[in-house]
């Protein structure tokens, strides 16, 4: 061997070839190779990783070691660990590890476990293979509702299944004759386990009608209505529904093949009420499937194909239409006059025929119209009467948020108040807007909305707790008292009596004769007209027209002395 060759570095590969065996040999200088660093299972090592096997100067020392692999201890042996909040089950974790992230370790492999059992979780309209606790919480999550199949224990199966409630055409093939029904997907599925001998196909979006798929299912002129649906739909021979009737389709292969929703059908913007080829009913617009009657005036076209039409649900009441679902109030005869035996109640529209709901008897609540959305609104409201007459000025009788009244004034003392100081004179309406005593003009606090009672029952008068507290029509009731004067002379000579004191209640003026006086003044009119305001009290008729009896008007006493 040259010189050169044996002065180079002692950690070459020497090569020796044996030239009578043929066999190479390799052979390395391995002198200055250092010997390998033994390892350690640490629980934790000093960067913060757990259960791992590592040279010592990496071990924490603050936790358990062993001079092994970490999977012959018992401080890392592996496990499940469950995660119940999630339901999440991960295999082969360590107990210390499972811990620190607050889950629940157990010894063996997820299969082994009741809540690590898998299934098939349905969304909406995805499907996923997990855990029924990680269905829950995903739903949760997500803010949908989910159903869970713990039957389907297979991933692949799960997947198919998604969007169960997906509807479409569900084939039953027996190797001859291929019948057909329009299932969900989950339906189809059923059909499927308990018809294990026939081949079943679920074909999501199509009907058993389309071409394509060879039934024995074919296109009908018959429609029909279905429950919880406004529309009127298609018949196939099979008795299968098909699409939304519509008579310019009945050969058109695509519309017998494909399922289309009631935006792909006939005049989707309107309600398509009485049409006699178009069956997209919408029930918020006002029309929805019935059988046709040719009594009815508003379907007076008999449909095309079929028994079946859109039916106008609007009503017609004195000469205006009202829309399906509106309500407005109605009154019976006199309520403008609080009449005895008049009463509010509202009206409603519904399946085009106008009905009454009676407000409470005796005017204890009136009828309230509004508007919402364009429709008309109706409710009946408690009517608060029975603080009005405490009322002394105009600001607390007309407030609505605590009773029904109103405000009244009349004119110089033609109208006297229901009040009185306590020399028993009617209260007049002061410079502030109040009542107090003086002369001047009188005013009152009166029911916007008279009530009304049985007046034949004198205990109906009685006030009970929030009421009046005592007879209510005699509240109202009031003695003028008119004085006339005769002079002397006139005794003798048989001269007239002239009016001296409250010639206004006798429709007179100061020194106008007794020859002139008006029995039925605008005093008398107007405290008749404060006892019908406060309810059934005063002279007048009931709402049928007919006069009351039991009351007086003005009577005149003549009294000399």
């Amino acid at each position: 061997m040259s010189d050169k060759l044996r002065g180079s570095n002692e950690k070459i590969l020497y090569l020796l070839i044996l030239l009578g065996i043929g066999t190479l040999f390799f052979i390395f200088n391995l002198s200055n190779i250092s010997a390998i660093e033994p390892t350690f299972c640490a629980e934790r090592t000093i960067s913060g990783a757990w259960c791992q096997n590592v040279p010592e100067n990496q071990i924490d020392t603050h936790f358990q070691q062993a001079a092994t692999y970490c999977e012959n201890t018992l401080f890392c042996k592996l496990g499940t660990c469950i995660d119940g909040n999630q339901g999440l089950c991960r295999p082969n974790v360590p107990q210390r590890v499972c811990e620190e992230s607050e889950g629940t370790w157990r010894e063996g492999n997820p299969q082994d476990f009741r809540e690590c059992q898998l299934g098939c979780c349905f969304m909406g309209s995805s499907a996923s293979f997990v855990t029924q606790t990680r269905c829950t919480s995903l739903a949760s999550e997500y803010g949908i509702n989910s159903s869970f199949r713990g039957d389907i224990r297979d991933q692949t199966i799960c997947l198919a299944s998604a969007n169960p409630e997906e509807r479409g055409a569900c084939v039953l093939d027996d190797g001859f004759t291929k019948k057909c029904r329009m299932e969900t997907r989950a339906g189809c599925q059923q059909v499927e386990k308990t018809n294990s001998e026939l081949n079943i196909t679920f074909y999501k979006g199509l009907l058993c009608s389309a071409g394509d798929l060879g039934t024995i299912c074919g296109r009908s002129k018959e429609t029909t209505c279905v429950e919880d649906r406004d529309e009127v739909y298609f018949l196939d021979t099979c008795g299968n529904l098909a699409n939304i009737y519509d008579a310019s389709k009945i050969e058109d292969s695509e519309y017998w093949g494909i399922i289309k929703n009631n935006s792909e059908s006939c005049n989707p913007e309107s309600n398509n009420a009485g049409s006699a080829t178009c069956g997209n009913c919408n029930y918020i617009s006002g029309s929805t499937c019935k059988a046709y009657d040719r009594s009815d005036s508003r379907t007076p076209n008999n449909p095309t194909y079929g028994d079946f039409v859109c039916a106008d649900l609007s009503c017609k009441y004195k000469g205006q239409t009202y829309k399906h679902g509106e309500e407005w109030c109605g009154t019976s005869p006199g309520i403008n006059n609080s009449l005895p035996g008049s009463e509010y109640y509202k009206l409603q529209c519904y399946y085009g025929e106008v009905t009454s709901v009676q407000c409470d008897s005796f005017r204890q609540t009136f009828c309230v119209e509004g508007e919402i959305g364009g429709y008309s609104t109706a409710f009946c409201s408690a009517n608060l009467w029975q603080s009005c007459v405490y009322q002394t000025n105009k600001e607390d009788c007309e407030d609505i948020q605590e009773r029904d009244c109103k405000w009244v004034e009349g004119l110089g003392l033609t109208l006297s108040t229901i009040h009185r100081d306590e020399e028993g004179r009617p209260y007049s309406l002061s410079s502030n807007g109040t009542l107090a005593s003086g002369n001047g003009q009188g005013a009152a606090c009166i029911p916007k909305y008279a009530p009304g009672f049985e007046f034949w029952d004198p205990e109906s008068l009685t006030g009970e707790e929030g009421t009046i507290g005592t007879q209510l029509c005699l509240i109202a009731n009031e003695n003028c008292i008119v004085k006339f004067e005769k002079d002397v002379g006139d005794l003798i000579t048989g001269g007239s009596w002239d009016c001296k004191e409250n010639c206004h209640c006798a429709g007179l003026r100061y020194g106008q004769s007794i020859d002139d006086a008006k029995l039925n003044s605008l005093w008398a009119n107007q405290r008749n007209n404060m006892c019908i305001s406060l309810g059934d009290c005063g002279n007048k008729k009931n709402w049928y027209g007919i006069q009351g009896y039991n009351t007086s008007g003005v009577t005149v006493t003549t009294r000399v002395g």
